[in-house]
């Protein structure tokens, strides 16, 4: 390292290597508000914020519909945002019904419709309080239309719906509903995972960098959202290339990281070598991180769109939960 880069890291007693094998190395680096340092013209560059103010909180109404809304509450406190939840609700009678049979099967689906309104409002009320700005849906249709037609009217600014995790071969193909919808959604997009309790809060957050405009994006949310949760930020870069020096990498990574990010939370650089997605689900099972923050990157790929392998993987197997910011939010 060099000038006070260097001095910064050896006056907080944190620099160091984890691991004994090179593909292993770790580097990192604790700064807190007082050891803030520009680079070049971004040190004036003002932080992008982040604050959603209308949420749009899908549920299945299964068990992980408390670990749901529990994470559109905790922005809505942090953000004071309204909340729009949604459950879709979807029957497909079978190609041989008649259409007497089809008008019977209508009418049960709207009795259907009202008690699940009525357990939907009552969960989402116990959840949030009987002050907080709410509306709650019950929607028939298929659940990634319905999410899409929803999104495209009414621009949430966030995205809050379960893993819906699936196993095997149909993980493998991206078979979950929260996957597809990640792919097309316009907005920032959280999926919740961790068991079915409402979480209490989030003490740590994970956000993975590499040196582009998209890694730059994510940083800054990522700063706003450990600002207004009061959580300390890693800033993970994973080296893929071979023959990368560790501490070049990790001098590189802390003078990227802009002083207005030190200064509003407590932020830890850490270098690892190997696969990005590996070393992003490895570190979150090392380390107690409540929120892993992505960019995605979309491409095109015939007639469907992937959000990059590394998102992709991450959103699969991450042991947290995830929020993946689009490309035009990124």
């Amino acid at each position: 390292m060099r000038g006070s880069a260097l001095a910064a890291c050896l006056a907080c007693g944190a620099f160091g290597f984890r691991g004994g094998k090179r593909a292993q190395a770790e580097s990192l680096c604790y700064w807190g508000g007082a050891f803030g340092l520009g680079v070049g013209g971004e040190k004036g560059d003002a932080m992008k914020a982040f604050v959603p103010k209308e949420i749009l909180c899908a549920v299945d109404l299964g068990p992980s519909s408390r670990l749901v809304l529990g994470w559109a509450r905790l922005f809505a406190r942090a953000f004071g945002a309204r909340v729009d939840v949604l459950h879709s609700d979807w029957t497909e009678p079978p190609r041989y019904f008649t259409p007497a049979q089809i008008q019977i099967l209508t009418a049960e689906m709207e009795k259907r419709k009202t008690k699940l309104l009525e357990e939907l409002a009552g969960m989402a009320r116990g959840m949030f309080g009987a002050q907080a700005e709410l509306v709650v849906n019950v929607v028939e249709g298929h659940p990634i239309p319905i999410l899409q037609e929803h999104m495209k009217a009414h621009r949430p600014d966030l995205l809050v719906l379960g893993s819906h995790g699936r196993s095997g071969v149909a993980r493998l193909m991206m078979g979950s509903v929260a996957e597809n919808i990640v792919r097309e959604s316009p907005v920032p997009a959280l999926i919740a995972r961790g068991g079915d309790e409402a979480p209490a809060g989030v003490k740590r957050i994970l956000c993975p960098v590499s040196f582009t405009e998209a890694g730059r994006r994510c940083l800054e949310t990522s700063t706003v959202l450990a600002s207004a949760f009061h959580a300390s930020l890693d800033v993970l870069h994973a080296a893929e290339e071979p023959g990368t020096r560790a501490e070049e990498m990790h001098e590189r990574l802390c003078q990227w990281v802009p002083s207005e990010a030190r200064s509003q939370c407590q932020v830890t650089e850490i270098v690892r070598h190997g696969n990005a997605a590996e070393q992003i689900i490895l570190y979150a099972r090392e380390h107690p991180v409540d929120l892993i923050v992505l960019a995605a990157e979309h491409r095109p790929l015939l007639e469907m769109t992937t959000i990059g392998t590394t998102t992709e993987r991450v959103m699969r197997h991450g042991p947290c939960s995830v929020l993946v910011l689009p490309r035009e939010s990124a």
